[in-house]
């Protein structure tokens, strides 16, 4: 299936603009635009700590509650990029064949 008849496929790409669909670097581009991989970690860490723990988000500001919101917003964007990513990877990794819905990667037996 080509990329633009996923992007037709409303339902699978919600995130993406079809500039971003049709290539998926530009999201993890705009993440590092974003903030850096160590302000990312930091972040990810704080949103955590915000979801898990009862109190902790009566002490962040609005800009903080907005930088979370923000980092969401494109882990979404990013999960998406990364499903096409590895979707392009098993076309050219593997002969064209009628497939089912993605089924995920299945563990090699040893």
């Amino acid at each position: 299936m080509s990329v633009d008849a996923r992007f037709q496929k409303k339902t699978m790409y919600t995130q993406l603009s079809k500039q971003e669909v049709d290539n998926p670097y530009l999201v993890i581009e705009e993440l590092f635009d974003f903030a850096h991989l160590p302000d990312v970690r930091e972040m990810l860490w704080d949103w955590l700590k915000t979801t898990v723990t009862g109190s902790f988000h009566k002490t962040l500001s609005s800009a903080d509650r907005h930088v979370m919101i923000a980092l969401y917003e494109k882990m979404e964007k990013l999960t998406e990029a990364a499903h096409i990513l590895l979707e392009l990877h098993y076309l050219k990794q593997q002969p064209i064949k009628k497939r089912g819905a993605y089924q995920g990667r299945k563990a090699k037996k040893k």
